[in-house]
């Protein structure tokens, strides 16, 4: 059985190594976006917690975070990098084996963060750990 920190480690691991961390101006996260942070973040966490099945199933959100473009006196959402961002996002997170889990792509859709000038890419991941 992994707990909810080692969960995270395994997901942010293998997204460090991958393109989608090399093509953000931010940083990754398994706790909180930095304070007031206005980069392209990605923040993990745990939905679900781990159950004491023999086949475990944990869904993590994979949030990607992408300022609005400023047009005259409005900002208006950044379709072009939103959508460059799902495909590396889709890319990196699709099927992922490791030593003991599998991790899918389970959803992905796009959100206003209310209150702020972005919006956000939350993909729903479905973590499984084979327990023996």
């Amino acid at each position: 059985m992994r707990n909810e920190l080692e969960i995270k480690t395994d997901i942010y691991l293998h997204l460090k190594a991958s393109e989608l961390a090399t093509n953000i101006s931010g940083v990754i996260s398994k706790t909180l976006r930095p304070n007031e942070s206005d980069k392209e973040d990605i923040v993990i966490s745990v939905l679900s917690d781990p159950s004491n099945q023999q086949i475990e199933e944990v869904y993590i959100n994979v949030n990607v975070y992408v300022p609005d473009l400023k047009r005259k006196n409005q900002y208006e959402e950044n379709t072009i990098r939103l959508n460059e961002l799902c495909k590396l996002s889709l890319n990196a997170l699709r099927i992922v084996s490791g030593k003991g889990y599998r991790m899918s792509l389970a959803t992905q859709k796009i959100f206003d963060v209310p209150g702020k000038n972005e919006h956000f890419i939350n993909n729903k991941v479905l973590y499984q750990i084979c327990n023996e």
